[in-house]
């Protein structure tokens, strides 16, 4: 259900009914249940009365608070990276860039989801800094529901694509400027998509 929510398969809002996820996924209404409150308690679905859930939806200041936290702290990842010019986090990135390009191609949200947060685990491992890791790891569930909310918008899939070679390209090129603004130009895209998706996405009322 996770991995739904991150790929965009489970959008905003999306009701999550247990008797229905227990014959998709062929197993007991039990775990099902068990699963549901583990995801609340991240913050990735709402519980309601009568037993009833939701995909979360995060908020317009989520989505603005939460990106300019990272515009602050990846732009300066990123310069970093184009620095330091390591070939093992180039070799990572164009793997995670070329694994995104094929599941777009396939239509397979699953894989892509994987790929295009691998890009952003691959800088983070390699920046040097355990304290905006660790960071970047606490927020990962309103990150995910804002990725999630984020593909809403037409053409969100292929636009992160393009973004992440940029920040690729200036990275492997060591240009330092260059990679800090294409990362906050990424940032900026996924704000402005999230902000534009929120306006499209009703929430069930409780």
């Amino acid at each position: 259900m996770r991995d739904g929510i991150i790929s965009g398969e489970l959008l905003p809002g999306d009701p999550l009914v247990e008797a229905q996820l227990s014959a998709d996924l062929g197993i007991s209404k039990t775990p099902v249940r068990e699963a549901l409150i583990r995801l609340a308690r991240d913050g990735l679905v709402v519980q309601e009365l009568h037993r009833r859930s939701r995909v979360a939806t995060p908020t317009v200041e989520d989505v603005r608070q939460a990106c300019e936290m990272r515009r602050w702290v990846e732009a300066e990842i990123a310069a970093h990276a184009a620095r330091n010019n390591s070939p093992e986090l180039i070799a990572q990135l164009e793997a995670s860039v070329a694994d995104s390009e094929r599941a777009l191609k396939g239509n397979d949200p699953r894989r892509w989801a994987t790929a295009v947060e691998t890009f952003s685990d691959a800088l983070m491992d390699h920046s040097g800094n355990r304290y905006a890791a660790e960071t970047l790891q606490r927020m990962r569930n309103v990150l995910s529901l804002i990725a999630n909310v984020s593909q809403v918008a037409p053409g969100r899939r292929a636009r992160s694509i393009a973004e992440h070679r940029a920040i690729l390209d200036a990275i492997r090129g060591g240009d330092a400027r260059a990679a800090s603004k294409a990362t906050r130009a990424h940032l900026d895209s996924i704000e402005a998509d999230s902000l534009q998706a929120l306006e499209q996405v009703r929430t069930p009322a409780a």
